[in-house]
């Protein structure tokens, strides 16, 4: 018998795509799925047609709270749910039909706590493009977690995202797994923390997420205080290298955690000098307060280098950026980043 997989798809002012996400998870080619939407408060119309997509179908669960963010609502989630296994779906994107059914295969035959898909469908709001990207190449995939997250997730900044991934339920429940609320980057967060508990995972090659590019979603939205999330993101990983055995590890983690530390703030120094509401000069002052940070200082003493990004403009912006911040020219990368914004290099 197929084990019970439980889909959880958090809803908040989505309406105009939501019955197109719900009916992608229906429409699983994979049997035996329970689908748990979670209206987040939304002031839409999101809570009343979630009740009616559940009248459609008897696999479809609604919970309703109160507002609390994207966390609370996965969490929510979590806890209601039932499978062996999780997938955690954003109610704007959609699934790929064959998805559930492969990585339940995958998981099942090889024994691991996740399958991990490195590749996903952009799929852009007009409906006239679509292009398959990456989350990280076959190559650069370990089925050793620890392993995987110093390479690509920390290493590399790859591997963030925890939509479309096949999770063991049981293992996140079992080690008190959740999304932290409050928190950007929350997949990242999750991700880290399951990785340090996970003993094997999974590669699928295959895309298994259509995520929408749309103006006004939480990913292409900017957040003021991002450079908080990065000095968190930092401890965090801080924290992780540490409960590693470092005598089998100790290879895979020299100057890891210093880029990623890097790449996340040359990344939000174009969030910030893009941001038009905003003067030049307040943008340039509040990036060079945020390269002269202590942490940062001391992590492009410690072993820093320039980041993966399949990009050639990307890895040009960091490797330059990367040597102006190292000669104190402060001023000369805010206008790098801000010609960056310009073309929306990331």
């Amino acid at each position: 018998m197929n084990p019970l997989v439980s889909l959880v798809i958090p809803v908040y002012k989505t309406e105009k795509y939501l019955r197109d996400c719900v009916k992608s998870a229906v429409e699983q080619t994979y049997d035996n799925i329970e689908i748990i939407l979670v209206d987040d408060g939304s002031p839409d119309g999101c809570p009343a047609l979630c009740d009616e997509l559940a009248t459609e179908n008897n696999d479809i669960t609604v919970i309703h709270k109160t507002n609390g963010g994207l966390s609370s609502a996965r969490n929510a989630g979590i806890e209601k749910a039932k499978g062996k296994y999780i997938v955690f779906l954003d109610s704007d994107d959609t699934l790929a039909e064959y998805a559930v059914s492969d990585m339940v295969g995958i998981i099942e035959k090889e024994n691991s706590a996740a399958v991990f898909p490195n590749t996903y469908i952009k799929v852009y709001e007009n409906g006239q493009e679509s292009v398959k990207a990456s989350h990280f190449t076959e190559e650069m995939f370990n089925a050793d977690p620890k392993i995987f997250a110093l390479e690509v997730l920390i290493g590399k900044g790859r591997a963030r995202r925890s939509t479309a991934v096949l999770y063991d339920l049981e293992l996140i429940k079992e080690k008190n797994i959740c999304y932290l609320p409050g928190r950007i980057s929350e997949d990242f967060f999750f991700n880290l923390d399951f990785f340090a508990v996970a003993e094997k995972i999974s590669l699928y090659k295959k895309p298994s997420l259509n995520n929408l590019k749309r103006v006004g979603s939480i990913s292409t939205s900017y957040f003021e205080n991002f450079f908080d999330t990065v000095l968190e993101m930092d401890d965090e990983v801080s924290k992780f290298i540490n409960y590693l055995d470092n005598e089998k590890y100790k290879a895979f983690i020299p100057g890891r955690r210093e880029t990623l530390l890097y790449r996340n703030l040359l990344i939000f120094a174009i969030n910030v000098m893009g941001d038009k509401n905003t003067s030049y000069l307040a943008r340039q002052k509040k990036c060079v307060q945020m390269f002269k940070h202590k942490k940062f200082q001391d992590a492009l003493k410690s072993g820093a280098t320039t980041p993966f990004f399949e990009g050639k403009f990307q890895r040009l912006y960091m490797g330059i950026s990367l040597k102006l911040i190292r000669a104190k020219l402060y001023s000369l990368t805010c206008l790098f980043a801000f010609i960056a914004a310009k073309i929306n290099t990331v």
